[in-house]
Parts: structure tokens; C-alpha cells; sequence
């Protein structure tokens, strides 16, 4: 779209940072600076005439405790001094006073106006190291673009929804600006609930879901105002690499409209719909994750809050390098989402994967950066909350720390507290007080404490105070339209568990078993059963139970039994419908006994698909079918047939099949040896690095890893102490020592190759 190309443009420009002096300045540029600086002073001037003055001594007592404090002691002497100020009558009448944002001249009104003016003059831009009049660059750009600036500073209702939504960090409002413009063209519903949404009240912060597309179009307006990149767009034309705002908004409007999304998505803050439709994922890979995820693993839909969606990570994506570079990988990964749990990765890449689910259902999460650790967070009726990480003091995300980003969150939850941290906030923009600095800390000593002007300061102490006094969050979520799916499927998994349905004959002679219904199984299979997303249920099965995975020494720990009763003789075709996010799973069938012969698994991405036909021999009479596996990924089935004529199934893409494999070596191949030789020493070879972790778990050791250690060369397994057991290979190539070696004063032991 052609206002997208000019957002860039405009980035381009902010972003731009030149070492020599620049060049004279556009004379129709300057003009349009004079004319919103001479608005913003004017605007910002009003709305400093009536902040109260506060007390100087109390002021300079607060101040002195503020800038001294550095978060490694007691913050009781900030408290008490912030608390002597904002107890001040003065201050909390001004604070209090009525909204008077759609009263012409009303001073709630010009704050709005100072604040957005404000933020776009000195917003945190990325690769922006001094103040700029970011709504005259904008407006530069051509007569249209000047005229939605000015429309944006006509409209403090407008400006009051998206300062309460959180503002433009970088304060592009223009662009926002630009952005909502393009979305009531685009939606008819949009245009007609912003038509009748009522003027502000005494709650700023909506929540009700009859405007919830209102608060949507805010939130990608203020989310998109900085285009986002796609993820994975190198090889992606230009009109592709970076989300498109009215397509991003388009999809969750036609999500909601179609139940695909979280039950509490319609009374979502801005503020929190913000932090929803601002990910870096394509609209398809949305609504390929809802769908194959209500298939492949409904119960990580249909569980509480503080994993829904999330869960995936735990169960989908294994921890490691992705495979997607490999060779033999070639065709399996394409670009988009289904990469991650296909390929697997570390925190970095499991941590964007749990933002991806959440917020293509439409939970909101909020990313945390941490010391060599990728994390996340995520909303919940009861608080943010930070998942596969530390706490929130340990989490970053930007300019902004954790500890900040959840005193936000928590103080927003009391509305008519948090409209006058607001009002505190406008008051030091329009004062013109340097903010503070988000990053600030109150568990450990931190430079970044102690920043920003007096009512900047006195904004972040009426926050702590607003949650102090707040109890902890709990909030109801509106009944949801019955054509919520996931709604529907919380349903589900609450209802009364169905009876085992029975094994089926149909006309033709097909045998349809339901993979739930087996009639015996290991003790040690991985195995469970689900209530499925459509109908019925599945069996969702983790493959080879052996201690030291894939590949599994002894298939039969996992082995799952069927009986088919009353079976005609003869030869049948024996197929699985089945679901997976997994390369190189396999199953194998054995009839009556016999041996057990290969099916043919493939990756499907997580839809139902059904494997190649394979021939099996049925008994007359009852006959019993038992699985086994040898891989250790999950994998749905929902069904399995037995076809006296042989089926018509597609074939998969070949890239999907699994990679064949060289057989690891048994347990038998590998040997402790005592603790005063060595490998060398008794003739045979040390386990390579390659085939350490295979040689720990095949002799019953916990495989740690590669490190570097100071002694001990190879692969060495620890025999004492808490780490007893502990294995790994030492990748400090130049360690020496002369066994017996001791490791953390446990005596170690290398593991060696028999022959």
C-alpha cells in the first residue's frame, strides 16, 4: 500500500544519522517546525499554568531521596517523601478534576495534545540520538500527510485513546494517524461502531466489548506506526518484508467475527490488544497455528491461563540448533512459524514461538530479554506473568525493564487511580521534565535509577503507590459468542469423560479403530488420550520410552495393543490418521504377533493426514494389532483402518518423509573404565564428541552436554557427590591430568569405545 511505502520513508529519514555536519534544512520544513513547535509551547504552556506548585523544601527532600536511591537499599524515604507531595490538597484536586477532553478549550484536552506533541518531538527512536519534530517530518511529505497531522491535533479524543493505549514509544503519531485513516476505509464494521462509540466518560481505559474493534484499530495504529518486519523476509518481495497494518487489523476483525480467538479478546484494553497484533508473524501463519493446534494438541487450547497457547513451547519445540540448515532438511522448512517446532531451537527461537500462539489467539504477551536467556511474558486475568524465565527484575524488553512494564500493567488495572497517573505524566510533559529512565530497578543497585524531573519522578512513586493499595488483579471476562471455538473447546475437556468407542466393521469390510480405543499398552508407553478439537477424541503418543531416546533400544517399552474381534480372514491394508509438527517419527505394526513392519510417517504440519497403505495378514476371528515406535516426538492419531481393498492415498511431499538415519551403536559399544586408567591405556578408543551423549544415556548416565573443563580429556561420566552420574564430553582441548581426576571433588571416569 502507498501510505506503507511512505512510513518507511519516513523511518528512513528519522533513522538516519550522519557523522558530518547536515545540510541546510528545507525552508517548507522549517516552517512546518515553527508551526507545531509554536502549537506545542503554546499548548504545553497552558497546561503547565495550572499544575500546582508544589512545596519547594518537600520537593527538594523527594528529589534528594529519589536521585540517591539506587535500588540496593531501603525505598522507604522515596516513598514517604512522594507520598508528602501527591498528599498535598492542591495536587490531588488537580489530578481529580473532571474530563473535560470534549470540552472545546478543556484543559484534559490540551494535555493530550502537549503530550503527543511532546512525544513526538523527543519519542525513543531507534537509531535517534537527538529531538526531532517528528509530526513536521511527516507532514513534509506532502499536503495529505499534513493534513492528518493536523486532523490527529483536532481530535483529543483520538489523541486521549491512544495515549491511554500506551502512545507511540517512538512517537510517530503521524504515522499512527496515517494508519487509522486507512482502517475505517477498510472496515465498515470499524466505521460503524467509531460512529457511535459514546465521548469519553469518566473511564478512559475501555474494556467493553461492544467497541472492542475501536480499541483494535488503536492498537494496530500505535503497534504498526514503525512498520514491523517479517520474520524470515529475505527472500520475500519488498511489498511482503514487513506486516501490513490493514491486513494484520482485517485478520483479527475477521477472527473475532469467526470465534477463532482467546474468550477474553473482546475486553482487552488497547494497552493490551497493543502488545497482540504487534507480531512479526505473516496472517497465514495465524490461522495455520489455531487450526493445527486445535488438531494436533487441543489440550494446549484447552487449559488455564498461565500456559494456554504456551505450552506448545514445552511440548512442540525441541531445545537445541534448529535443523532447518541442514542438507538433508532441504524442503522441510519454508519460512514461516511451523519452522520452529519442525526444526526445534534454543530459548531465542522457543521464546518467539510462545509470542507467535498467543497472540494469534489473541493473548497478549510482551517479550523479556534476559542475561544470555531469551524469555517472554504474557497476560492473564489475574496479572502479566513471566514465562520460560526469571522474574520480571531480570527481564528487559527495549528501553523498557520489567519492572517497569508490570508496575504499568498492575497500576492500570485500578482505572480511575491510573487516569491520574496519567494526568501526572501529562503534567511533567507539559513542565517539560526529562523522563525517567524505564529501566530503573528496585531489587539490585542500577545507574538507571534516579533519572528524570520532579513530576516525572513523582508519576513513577504514584504508580507504586496506585498498586500498593490496589488489590491483586482478577478479572472477569465477559461470557464469550457461542461460536467461540476455543470456548467450545474448554467445554470439552470439562465435560464428563465419553465412553471407549468400539471398533467398527463397515459394509465393505473396513476396519475403523479408534486410536483411543486399545485394549492394552506398556507401562512405560507414552501415551494419553485427548477430547479432540472436532469430534470424538486421539491418542497422542511421545514414542520410545527407552531412558536414552531415539533411537529407542527397546521398541516395546512403547508398544500400544489393539484387539480386533471377529475379523474376516485374509489380507488387509492397514493405514493411520494421524497429526504431527515433527520430522523423522515412525511407526512400526505387528500383527498376531508377527514381525513388526514400518508405516510410512511423514511431517504434515499438524494437519490430519493418513500414511501409504501397508499389507498385513488378518486371522479369522479375533486378531490383535500392537504399535510400536522407535523416534520420541509427539504425534496425534485419531484413527486406524484396516482396508480389504487396497486405498487411493496422496502421496506426501517427499521432503516431509523421514531422513534415514545411520543406527546408533547399542549399549554393548560403549565401556566405563576405572577411574585410575584411561582409554589409551586399556587400548581402545575414547567416545568422540559426536557420540557422547548417545554413550551416556546407552550406559544410564544423564547427558549434561558439552563443557570445557580444566582436567579430565573426552567424554567422562562424574561418580560422586550431588553431580554423580552427570555426564558430558570436555571441549577444553589442552586439559590434562593423570587418573585418578577429580572434577567439583568428584571422582571421575572416562567412557570409552569396546573396540
Amino acid at each position: 500500500m502507498m501510505f506503507h511505502a511512505t512510513l518507511l520513508a519516513v523511518l528512513a529519514t528519522a533513522a538516519a544519522t550522519a557523522p558530518t555536519p547536515p545540510a541546510p534544512i528545507d525552508p517548507a520544513l522549517a516552517k512546518l517546525e515553527l508551526k507545531y513547535d509554536t502549537l506545542r509551547n503554546a499548548t504545553c504552556a497552558k497546561v503547565a499554568a495550572q499544575v500546582p506548585a508544589l512545596d519547594a523544601g518537600d520537593s527538594t527532600a523527594f528529589m534528594a531521596a529519589y536521585q540517591s536511591y539506587m535500588g540496593n537499599s531501603s525505598e522507604q524515604a522515596v516513598i514517604a517523601a512522594a507520598a508528602k507531595l501527591l498528599g498535598a490538597a492542591a495536587v490531588d484536586t488537580f489530578l481529580a478534576l473532571p474530563d473535560t477532553v470534549a470540552t472545546p478549550g478543556g484543559l484534559d484536552a490540551a494535555m493530550v495534545q502537549c503530550a503527543v506533541m511532546t512525544d513526538a518531538y523527543r519519542g525513543v527512536a531507534v537509531g535517534r540520538t537527538t529531538e526531532a519534530n517528528l509530526l513536521a517530518q511527516f507532514a513534509f511529505l506532502g499536503a495529505a500527510q499534513e493534513a492528518l497531522v493536523d486532523q490527529l491535533l483536532a481530535d483529543p479524543a483520538l489523541m486521549l485513546d491512544m495515549l491511554v493505549a500506551g502512545g507511540v514509544i517512538t512517537g510517530h503519531y503521524g504515522e499512527a494517524m496515517a494508519i487509522w485513516t486507512e482502517l475505517q476505509k477498510a472496515s465498515s464494521a470499524l466505521r460503524t461502531v467509531v460512529a457511535a462509540a459514546p465521548a469519553p466518560d469518566g473511564s478512559w481505559d475501555d474494556r467493553s466489548t461492544d467497541t472492542v474493534l475501536k480499541r483494535l484499530a488503536v492498537a494496530v495504529s500505535l503497534a504498526h506506526a514503525v512498520p514491523i518486519a517479517t520474520r524470515w523476509n529475505t527472500n520475500m518481495p519488498n511489498s511482503s518484508k514487513f506486516v501490513d497494518p490493514v491486513a494484520r487489523y482485517q485478520h483479527y476483525e475477521q477472527s473475532l467475527q469467526d470465534g477463532d480467538l482467546d474468550p477474553a479478546f473482546a475486553s482487552l484494553t488497547a494497552f493490551e490488544l497493543a502488545h497482540t497484533v504487534d507480531g512479526d508473524m505473516q496472517d497465514v501463519d495465524m490461522t495455520w497455528v489455531r487450526a493445527t493446534m486445535a488438531n494436533f494438541r487441543p489440550d494446549n487450547i484447552a487449559m488455564s491461563y498461565h500456559w494456554r497457547y504456551i505450552e506448545s513451547v514445552h511440548t512442540d519445540v525441541a531445545y537445541g540448533d534448529s535443523s532447518c540448515g541442514l542438507p538433508t532438511w532441504a524442503g522441510v522448512c519454508d519460512g514461516h512459524y511451523s519452522d520452529i517446532p519442525v526444526g526445534g531451537d534454543v530459548c531465542g527461537g522457543r521464546a518467539f514461538w510462545g509470542r507467535f500462539v498467543s497472540k494469534s489467539f489473541g493473548r497478549p504477551t510482551w517479550g523479556a530479554t534476559e542475561h544470555a536467556h531469551a524469555a517472554m511474558s504474557a497476560w492473564t486475568p489475574t496479572g502479566w506473568t513471566v514465562l520460560l524465565g526469571a522474574p520480571w527484575p531480570d527481564c528487559w524488553w527495549g528501553p523498557r525493564g520489567g519492572q517497569d512494564f508490570v508496575l504499568e500493567s498492575l497500576a492500570r488495572e485500578n482505572r480511575p487511580a491510573f487516569q491520574k497517573v496519567l494526568r501526572s505524566g501529562w503534567a511533567a510533559n507539559a513542565r517539560g521534565d526529562a523522563p525517567i529512565d524505564m529501566m530503573w530497578s528496585a531489587v539490585a543497585e542500577n545507574a538507571a535509577n534516579g533519572k528524570g524531573g520532579l513530576w516525572s519522578a513523582l508519576t513513577l512513586y504514584m504508580e507504586k503507590a496506585t498498586v500498593a493499595a490496589s488489590p491483586a488483579p482478577n478479572r472477569t471476562i465477559p461470557a464469550a459468542p457461542a461460536n467461540n471455538k476455543v470456548t467450545q473447546l474448554l467445554a470439552k475437556f470439562a465435560a464428563p469423560a465419553s465412553p471407549t468407542p468400539a471398533v467398527t466393521t463397515a459394509a465393505d469390510g473396513t476396519i475403523t479403530i479408534p486410536a483411543v480405543s486399545f485394549s492394552a499398552k506398556n507401562r512405560s508407553a507414552q501415551v494419553h488420550v485427548l477430547v479432540s478439537a472436532d469430534e470424538g477424541t486421539q491418542l497422542i503418543s511421545s514414542g520410545c520410552a527407552s531412558s536414552v531416546g531415539p533411537p529407542c533400544f527397546d521398541p516395546a517399552s512403547s508398544a500400544v495393543v489393539y484387539t480386533v474381534p471377529n475379523a474376516v480372514e485374509g489380507q488387509y491394508y492397514f493405514t493411520a490418521n494421524f497429526s504431527t509438527y515433527h520430522m523423522n517419527q515412525d511407526l512400526f505394526v505387528s500383527v498376531n504377533g508377527a514381525k513388526a513392519v514400518p508405516v510410512g510417517m511423514f511431517y504434515t504440519l499438524g494437519w490430519w493426514n493418513e500414511t501409504q497403505p501397508v499389507p498385513v495378514t488378518l486371522a479369522k476371528g479375533a486378531n490383535t494389532i500392537t504399535l510400536t515406535w522407535l523416534s520420541g516426538r509427539d504425534v496425534a492419531f485419531k484413527s486406524l483402518f484396516l482396508y480389504l481393498q487396497k486405498p487411493n492415498v496422496p502421496p506426501s511431499n517427499p521432503h516431509y518423509s523421514p531422513v534415514p538415519s545411520p543406527p546408533s551403536p547399542p549399549s554393548s559399544a560403549y565401556i566405563e573404565v576405572p577411574a585410575d586408567t584411561t582409554c589409551v591405556k586399556q587400548g581402545i578408543q575414547p567416545v568422540s564428541a559426536a557420540d557422547c551423549g548417545h554413550a551416556c544415556l546407552a550406559l544410564g548416565f544423564k547427558d549434561t552436554g558439552p563443557r570445557a573443563r580444566a582436567n579430565i580429556s573426552g567424554c567422562f561420566v562424574m561418580t560422586q557427590g550431588p553431580y554423580a552420574g552427570n555426564c558430558n564430553f570436555n571441549t577444553n582441548t589442552s586439559a590434562t591430568c593423570t587418573p585418578p581426576c577429580t572434577l567439583m571433588g568428584s571422582v571421575v571416569r572416562s567412557l570409552c569405545e569396546r573396540e
